[in-house]
């Protein structure tokens, strides 16, 4: 691949790309019409190109306010409930909500505060003139100005156009815009459509469908063009026929270094760099550049990198394009939300300095403080971000944020404060299948997954409101008790034991090492751990000790995996010979189990959180038949509640 020259600015901050795009690019000068009759025409959200005069009044007769009787303000003097007053048919016309207010009559009586017979109208209550009747022109006096060049248009300015008698308006043309998705190993949308499974190094295209929904949630459209490969010539001629049509292009991947990179090279070849790479985790891989006086982003290939720089680059390019300026809530209005609220850092974070950092977190409330715990930070990762409930943004000084600090964090979904439990504690599906019945009684669930003795270290802090354990105690081989007695030192914990589960050597399908046991660790073969503090960590050490082998004899004692499918996961793809899990997760990835011990899994609650909504809804799950035969249908669970 041949070398770009470094005729752009690289490595730049989130402020730096303010100042580029606003030096570099041209607001679009594009307006076009809108009929106010037409039902398929969107105005919200449109920009106003011109002022808007009302054509005629509003409204343009004298019209009732009210269902009544129209009369002559004077006929009706000094009428009370206790004298009413007598008006001869001919001086009164019934009239309804909006009719006509004939101009010998100047007052509407409500019908509420009259009585009619067969001659008469009894009126009880005295009006004076103009009395509940809407004078010509009182909403719109035609010819004034209804809404201004400029004027962000709103679900009402359609109707009030329609009642001004405005047949068409001018406004700012959105800017057009493209993806190009680019890859060898992607597939696209279509092709996904008739494959049944994904060979090996096929990758299935997504970033046009999380592009497409941002655009559409900005109020924008987006065309996703055919899928192109790594190759400089076709990645050159869509982008030419891009430029022709649209004023904003988006390429998809190709911006780092690698020797099927080659958006830098094709975008220098037919424009102007602007800006090489972003001082930003993740999103740092993306490129800006101008060919034929148009803006081309090319994005990094990974979905949260992808949308970072959205929020950062692609969304105030579109501002700047339609509106002429950028607005200082810019990535307020890019996420979606304009909640910002501060909440306590549940963990110490290291970051890196001289980058900005997005951080997916959740949050929760406990014992009065609003907490929050950043959530896996991988730019591949998808799940986190449905799961999020925010985002922050470490700036690029900061270097330790320790445990407690107030982050500012960018709301995305509503979070019913005291309705969510948290849970701190051994991994297990078991608990991950209560969060659809406990969702079901309008509480929520945040699971944390840190391990037998942090649950329970957790819990001691004051930092989750259930923890959960299955501690092998290795001088007693009792579970669970003198980990709880150590650090419930006020005995106000509640134990309740949940199921019985079954830890074995999780091994791929025919067991081709023929592990049978523990002391073939020992031997030519791989596992994957878990994390220090975990109760599988805690069994397995206790094992190797029975068994007289060092940790230092296994191979693989250092490779850790956070949760049970993560080490079951390594198994399946061949990483790792065995891990020491649970048969459920062995039986759903279609792995052998050996099995080694039954062991108890017991949940602990402080008795001050009986109360809580989310813990009650919690145990009202676990009790729940539905539930337990969700349990029993995952495999290697014995009940015992």
């Amino acid at each position: 691949m041949a070398l770009v020259k470094k005729t752009c600015k690289e490595h730049i901050s989130l402020k730096e790309i303010l100042l580029l795009l606003k030096e570099n690019i041209v607001p679009l000068n594009k307006t076009i019409s809108l009929s106010t009759t037409d039902s398929h025409s969107v105005f919200v959200g449109k920009i106003l190109a011109k002022d808007v005069y009302s054509e005629r009044n509003v409204p343009h007769y004298p019209a009732s306010a009210v269902d009544g009787y129209a009369v002559r303000a004077c006929d009706t003097g000094y009428a009370s409930p206790a004298t009413p007053v007598k008006i001869e048919k001919g001086n009164f016309l019934w009239v309804n909500t909006g009719s006509v207010v004939p101009e010998n009559f100047d007052a509407v009586v409500m019908v509420e505060d009259t009585t009619i017979d067969e001659h008469s109208l009894y009126v009880f209550n005295a009006v004076s003139k103009g009395t509940n009747v809407r004078p010509v022109g009182e909403d719109i006096a035609k010819g004034n100005i209804i809404a201004r060049k400029g004027d962000l248009l709103s679900i009402f300015h359609k109707a009030l156009f329609v009642a001004a008698g405005v047949k068409e308006i001018e406004v700012k043309a959105p800017p057009r815009a493209c993806f190009v998705p680019t890859g060898n190993e992607i597939v696209d949308i279509n092709t996904l459509k008739e494959l049944k499974q994904l060979p090996p190094g096929k990758i299935p295209e997504t970033n046009s469908v999380l592009l497409a929904e941002l655009f559409q949630k900005w109020g924008y459209s987006l065309d996703v063009l055919p899928l192109t490969k790594d190759d400089p010539k076709a990645l050159g001629d869509i982008l030419k026929l891009a430029i022709k049509d649209y004023d904003l292009v988006l390429m998809g991947a190709g911006t780092a270094k690698g020797k099927r990179d080659h958006s830098a090279k094709v975008l220098s070849e037919q424009g102007k760099l602007v800006f090489r790479w972003v001082r930003m985790k993740p999103g740092r891989p993306v490129i800006m550049a101008v060919v034929e006086g148009k803006p081309v982003v090319a994005l990094p290939g990974f979905p949260v990198s992808t949308l970072v720089a959205s929020w950062s680059v692609v969304y105030p390019l579109l501002q700047l394009l339609e509106k002429g300026k950028i607005s200082e809530e810019y990535l307020s209005e890019a996420i979606g939300t304009r909640e910002v609220i501060k909440v306590e850092l549940g963990d110490h974070y290291s970051a890196r300095q001289g980058v900005s950092e997005w951080l997916k977190v959740q949050c929760a409330e406990i014992n009065g403080r609003k907490m929050s715990w950043v959530t896996s930070s991988g730019a591949s990762s998808m799940m986190p971000l449905t799961e999020a409930d925010g985002f922050s943004l470490v700036n690029e000084e900061a270097l330790e944020i320790p445990k407690g600090s107030l982050i500012d964090v960018w709301l995305v979904r509503k979070n019913n404060w005291e309705r969510r439990a948290v849970y701190q504690g051994s991994n297990d599906p078991g608990i991950e299948h209560t969060i659809g019945f406990i969702r079901a009684k309008n509480a929520d669930l945040i699971i944390r997954s840190v391990g037998s003795l942090g649950g329970v270290l957790a819990l001691a802090r004051g930092e989750c409101h259930i923890a959960a354990c299955h501690l092998l105690d290795p001088k007693t081989g009792e579970y669970n008790t003198s980990y709880i007695e150590k650090f419930d030192v006020k005995k106000e914990w509640e134990r309740v034991v949940l199921y019985k589960r079954l830890q074995g050597l999780i091994v791929r399908r025919g067991n081709p090492k023929k592990i049978k046991g523990i002391s073939d660790l020992a031997k030519e073969v791989v596992i994957v751990n878990r994390q220090a503090g975990s109760g599988t960590r805690v069994l397995l050490d206790y094992l190797l000790g029975k068994a007289n082998i060092a940790p230092t004899d296994v191979k693989g004692y250092e490779n850790i995996a956070v949760t049970h499918f993560d080490a079951a996961s390594k198994v399946a793809y061949g990483s790792a010979d065995v891990a020491l899990g649970i048969k459920a997760v062995a039986d759903a990835l279609d792995l052998d189990f050996v099995p080694l011990i039954e062991e108890p899994f017991e949940i602990v609650i402080p008795k001050r959180h009986f109360e809580h909504y989310g813990v009650k809804a919690f145990l009202d799950s676990i009790n729940e038949k539905a539930w337990k035969e969700t349990i029993i249908n995952l495999g290697g669970y014995r009940l015992i509640r």
